[in-house]
């Protein structure tokens, strides 16, 4: 047998669900609450920030994000047939205006004026509390300063250094006292020798300096008294600007709540008791509801509305008529029949100029119009070379005559030629061009109007819409939107959508989606985008509420887009997710890429071709990692993950499954799931679970380094989403609604806690807050510490104070708890523990080569000892567990005998941990926790042991 040790290089490979002599070194068995970072190694999750408990949220609902830009971003609830919203900034709350009070289920007692007054209030009564707990805390710190610098102090100092001049021995002490053999007594500070009261001689460190020893010298610490700082009046002023302080504070918390009372008053008052059946959102359920942000605009979509036009139509065509004289000839008759009833205009044979006769249009018009005039239900109007005739009911007329072919023609609601629309007509005068005596898609309809809107006269024909068809979307049938006022405020109201201004059914048909329950919004190309059923709806470029065409004869690039794909299954389409090349979208069980070989995406250059065929959730959106898609599919029992990559329009996408290491691992109740590209990230979880199941890579020169891990949350996950590095986190605890937010920049420029290296971190708690209220009694000697919430039931609260490090671990009642002593002075910081836990491996003798890993599971392994390398961490304990022997832990603090720091938080910048084991790899569990509110920085690992081969030569 034989010693040898194996190093694993990192702990960054995540959780795998292979048997353990086929794990890569590096991956584990299981990660809770950890994060991946590649440069900083595996480390303890960032603590969740505690943003806000939410006034007056429900801990069910429909959870959406609003996030328009850095300042401009919202976290909103659909509950009890309302929506609200609150900043994502700081909690504060916003008013909806669902619609006027009366109408729409709104009660009419409700009073939105009062509403935003009461909003406003609660918001200013929230910031003042705010800037009155500021203000307190520099009250109390500037008090404890006070009161320390009454009295004088005494400090011990101690330096020496080895850069002293050669034969200036005396010199290696720079700060301390030192006694020659005849008694003579020297002090020094900072290389300088000192007099006076003040100092004296301290603890003896003679046996600590064997040189100065050797020349006769003993030496001593230097005791320095230090005077009083400030006097008994300032201690009077800082003691009444306290008080005064504290005052202000409590009365601003009362005033706050009193202006929370108000606020849910408000929103009882315009509660919805119940949404009438006309309305959007009537019988809408939570996984009904989708919504889609563009700038300004946050669109609601209801899945279960069945989209409709309104039952309004275009008017039908009067009984009407126009006569052109076209052409004026002498010796000719005009003829114009009537229901049968014959009218002639006969013209004079020749031009007499003794007796003169007017011939010209108007006098033939004039004479017919005289004519018509006579007849019963008729009546006429001469308009330039025409008569406009109009009859009380349908009624057949021609024309014929004249000099020569066409000189006098006739149309009622059709024309042959559009050449033959007269320059003066009727004001909206509508008529039918047939282009095509056998195709309908060619006609058009136009209706003439007047300059000046006159009643008869010339003017220009225009297209319009067709007699007697539908021509108006029902807005409350298609989806709503919610808009962002002057005053912040937010008002939920129905969409203006364009109606049909041209054509028919047939040359400018009704959306598709019409008839259709809508199961998708998306945004691509400057369009806003309805799927419905197997159709690919896109409004018109630039104008997101016009989905019918501009005109109905000539299609122009900017038109409305109304496609379908097809498949040799029903092609369902339930979401869509923009790419490069264009946008993916996803039905049950095939993706389509809908794409143009042009530049311009037009209505006669899109097409839809098939991507590939897999199997997608049909709830759980997918969602953009930057340059790859990914989508989840769900078998009965399990989640599996899959990445689509490499889109193109001329071959097969790149198709990967991120689960294939841990197909058990997400359970098949997931239903929330949100991406970061910025991170690369995907983190999955249910709602009303406190697990969630993340995914972390990095890609370098086509290489991708992933890991999967979890996070236990504290509460229950009501919503998720990211914001550039920020992950948030919407959680409900013992009816408590919290807003929380995990910065994943791991930056530590501006941590709360300082290591005696001068670096900084933060810590690792949840809903962690920085000095909360705080009171002091001199009768008990304890600071009572108030939190901005109720105690969450079974957690763990920790709070640490930064100016020593010291970590108390309270007894809370209710939304307070006590510290031993006068800590007001004290930054301080509290939360809830949660727990770091690593599961490694069994470890194998093992070789890694070209994506392959080898383990050597027949020889005889017995592990001596794990050595692990740390980065900036806290006490990490080691739990273990052997077959047949109770576990027990090992835990590795910082702070080691004689080399503790006074008044330094319980940190190291790195160290390696020698874990003792001594047990054959097989017996062995072991188990990496951080359970402090301290962070833990996992960098890399060696085993060391003893290996056999049992009497076997490795071939």
């Amino acid at each position: 047998m034989r010693t040898i040790t194996q190093r694993i290089p990192n702990l960054l490979l995540g959780v795998s669900q292979q048997p353990d002599l086929r794990k890569f070194p590096g991956q584990v068995v299981s990660a809770d609450n950890v994060f991946p970072d590649y440069a900083l190694g595996l480390l303890k999750r960032p603590g969740g920030k505690y943003v806000s408990k939410l006034a007056d949220a429900d801990t069910g609902g429909r959870w959406f994000s609003i996030i328009r830009d850095s300042n401009e971003k919202y976290v909103g609830q659909y509950a009890d047939n309302i929506f609200r919203i609150w900043s994502l900034i700081d909690g504060s709350v916003r008013k909806v205006d669902m619609g006027t009070p009366g109408t729409k289920g709104v009660p009419s007692g409700c009073n939105y004026t009062n509403f935003q007054t009461d909003v406003t209030a609660y918001n200013t009564a929230r910031d003042d509390t705010t800037a009155k707990l500021a203000t307190l805390k520099t009250k109390q710190k500037e008090f404890s300063v006070t009161q320390i610098g009454q009295t004088a102090t005494v400090v011990s100092l101690f330096t020496t250094t080895t850069a002293y001049p050669v034969g200036k021995i005396n010199d290696a002490l720079t700060t301390g006292v030192m006694q020659t053999s005849a008694g003579t007594v020297t002090f020094k500070k900072n290389g300088a020798v000192v007099t006076g009261s003040a100092f004296a001689k301290g603890r003896e460190r003679t046996d600590e300096q064997p040189l100065l020893a050797a020349e006769g010298f003993r030496i001593f610490e230097l005791k320095e008294t230090i005077a009083a700082t400030h006097t008994p009046s300032q201690l009077t002023a800082a003691q009444t600007a306290l008080t005064t302080a504290k005052t202000n504070y409590d009365n601003a918390v009362t005033a706050e709540a009193t202006a929370l009372t108000n606020y849910t008053n408000e929103v009882t008052a315009c509660t919805i008791s119940t949404i009438p059946s006309t309305e959007y959102l009537n019988g809408a359920t939570d996984s009904d509801l989708e919504f889609l942000t563009i700038n300004d605009f946050t669109f609601v979509l209801n899945k279960a509305k069945t989209v409709a036009m309104t039952s309004s139509t275009t008017s039908a065509l009067p009984n009407e008529a126009f006569i052109s004289i076209n052409v004026v000839s002498y010796n000719a008759s005009y003829k114009v029949k009537i229901n049968g009833t014959t009218i002639t205009h006969n013209t004079p044979s020749k031009v007499d100029d003794t007796n003169p006769v007017q011939n010209d249009s108007n006098s033939i018009a004039t004479a017919i119009r005289n004519a018509i005039d006579s007849l019963s239900g008729f009546s006429a109007t001469v308009v330039g070379p025409g008569i406009y005739v109009s009859g009380t009911s349908a009624f057949t007329i021609e024309a014929s005559g004249g000099g020569q072919e066409d000189a006098i023609t006739v149309f009622q609601d059709k024309i042959i030629n559009a050449s033959r629309l007269p320059a003066q007509s009727k004001n909206g005068y509508v008529v039918a061009v047939i282009n095509s005596t056998d195709l309908t898609v060619d006609d058009l309809y136009v209706k003439f109007e007047t300059t000046n809107n006159a009643n008869f006269g010339p003017g220009t024909w225009v297209e319009t819409t067709g007699p007697g068809i539908k021509f108006e979307l029902d807005a409350t049938t298609l989806p709503h939107q919610i808009v962002r006022q002057s005053d912040g405020s937010f008002k939920y109201e129905p969409v203006i959508y364009n109606d049909r201004l041209v054509g028919d059914d047939e040359t400018n048909p009704i959306p598709s989606f019409v008839g259709k329950k809508i199961s998708n919004l998306f945004f691509y190309r400057n369009r806003l985008g309805f799927l419905a059923g197997d159709s690919v709806v896109m409004s018109k470029a630039g104008d997101f509420f016009n989905f019918f065409a501009t005109s109905a004869i000539q299609a122009v690039a900017d038109d409305p887009i109304d496609i379908s794909a097809s498949s040799t299954r029903p092609a369902v389409l339930k979401y869509a997710r923009s790419s490069s090349v264009g946008l993916v979208l996803f039905g049950e069980r095939d993706q389509f890429l809908l794409s143009t070989d042009g530049d311009v995406l037009s209505p006669t250059t899109a097409k839809i071709n098939t991507l590939s065929s897999f199997e997608c959730d049909a709830e759980v959106e997918a969602e953009s990692l930057g340059t790859t898609i990914t989508f989840i599919a769900k078998t009965p029992l399990f989640t599996r993950v899959y990445e689509l990559g490499d889109i193109s329009t001329d071959r097969a996408p790149a198709m990967g499954e991120t689960t294939a290491i841990v197909p058990e691992f997400i359970p098949s109740t997931a239903d929330s799931m949100a991406t970061s590209s910025t991170q690369s990230m995907i983190s999955i979880g249910t709602v009303g679970s406190n697990k969630l199941f993340q995914y972390r890579f990095l890609t370098q020169d086509d290489k991708r380094v992933s890991s999967w891990y979890t996070w236990t949350l504290t509460g229950n996950l009501l919503d998720q989403f990211f914001d550039q590095s920020t992950f948030y986190a919407v959680v409900t605890s013992d009816n408590q609604v919290f807003l929380k937010s995990y910065d994943l920049t791991q930056s530590n420029e501006s941590g709360f806690l300082t290591l005696p290296s001068g670096e900084k971190t933060d810590v690792c708690l949840d809903n962690w807050v920085v000095n909360p209220a705080a009171s002091y009694s001199s009768s008990t000697n304890k600071t009572t510490i108030t939190l901005p919430y109720s105690h969450l039931t079974g957690k763990t609260l920790a709070a640490i104070d930064t100016n020593d490090g010291v970590v108390y671990y309270p007894t809370v009642s209710g939304a307070a708890f006590t510290i031993p002593g006068d800590i007001r002075g004290d930054d301080i910081i509290v939360g809830y523990i949660y727990t770091m836990d690593v599961e490694l491996p069994k470890f194998f003798r093992n070789e890694s080569t070209q994506g392959s890993a080898s383990s050597d599971f027949t020889n005889d392994l017995i592990i001596h000892r794990i050595k692990v390398s740390t980065g900036l961490s806290g006490p990490i304990k080691y739990r273990v567990d052997i077959d047949g022997i109770d576990t027990f832990d090992k835990t590795i603090d910082v702070a080691q005998p004689y080399s503790y720091n006074l008044n330094n938080v319980n940190l190291s910048a790195d160290a390696i941990h020698d874990v003792p084991l001594y047990q054959r790899n097989t017996n062995l569990q072991i188990n990496i926790i951080g359970d402090t509110p301290f962070p833990v920085s996992l960098l890399a690992m060696n085993w060391e042991g003893r290996v056999g081969n049992r009497f076997y030569a490795r071939a």
